[in-house]
């Protein structure tokens, strides 16, 4: 089983971080342990879940050697997590001349690695160093993708980045799955364009597409996942589907 994910895109808008903060509360709903960890400088994960980073040391004091690995435990059916904060944008130009700088986020978490079920990581909207810190330590991705031509454009590239740290400095990140989200089956063009992905990339495709759902948008209003605000909504029911698929995708296609 894969337990390390980076949840990836380098394109913003897409739902990357929705589902990470989704995908790790329907983990924990399903009995698994999860931990969360925000690696983009806005910080949008941390205050999903209602965590101020002006309170706590974040994934940035760790980063610059400051602290281990902060880890702000979760309420009960929610995921651990690992907290961001705007001072991360920095940090990529402080480490760039460290040694071993891609790998310093895997030695992070080789101490608490044995404790979790999930590990997922929120990459930020770039192929950075802080991008390639999350594929260094991953052992696979979920790729979020909408159904829109723009985000489309440039995978190939995600798909050569990917493979490049698999090639020259992660040989166990070894697959990947696509997600599509913001669906609206009532449109063409997302019609055609699931079709398409489903053509192209075959069982690389999640079977449940995240479809459009205004409860998305009002729990991130009320700083939750979900889950905790409706579980009874389509959206609710589409994350916990994926979650399933997720626990036998990679237990199926890509144990060991």
């Amino acid at each position: 089983m894969k337990k390390v994910i980076s949840i990836i895109n380098h394109k913003g808008g897409v739902g990357k971080t929705t589902s990470t903060a989704n995908i790790g509360a329907g983990l924990c709903r399903l009995g698994q342990k999860v931990l969360l960890i925000d690696m983009d400088p806005q910080a949008n994960l941390s205050i999903n879940f209602g965590i101020d980073p002006q309170k706590y040391q974040t994934i940035y004091d760790a980063l610059s050697g400051r602290c281990p690995i902060p880890i702000i435990p979760g309420k009960k059916n929610l995921p651990d997590i690992v907290p961001s904060t705007l001072d991360l944008s920095v940090a990529e130009m402080e480490l760039n001349n460290e040694p071993g700088r891609e790998s310093i986020l895997k030695r992070l978490l080789s101490p608490v690695y044995i404790e979790y079920d999930y590990i997922l990581i929120d990459c930020p909207p770039s192929l950075g160093l802080l991008t390639l810190n999350a594929l260094t330590t991953s052992e696979a991705c979920i790729i979020p993708v909408e159904l829109s031509n723009f985000s489309l454009v440039g995978m190939t590239k995600l798909f050569d980045v990917i493979d490049k740290v698999r090639n020259r400095i992660n040989p166990n990140l070894d697959s990947y799955a696509i997600l599509a989200t913001r669906t609206d089956k009532r449109q063409a063009i997302h019609r055609e364009l699931s079709i398409y992905l489903r053509e192209k990339y075959g069982q690389r495709m999640f079977s449940t597409e995240i479809r459009s759902n205004v409860k998305i948008l009002e729990s991130q209003a009320q700083r939750t996942d979900i889950f905790s605000f409706d579980e009874r909504s389509n959206a609710a029911m589409d994350y916990l589907n994926v979650c399933r698929e997720l626990i036998q995708f990679y237990s199926k296609f890509y144990e060991g």
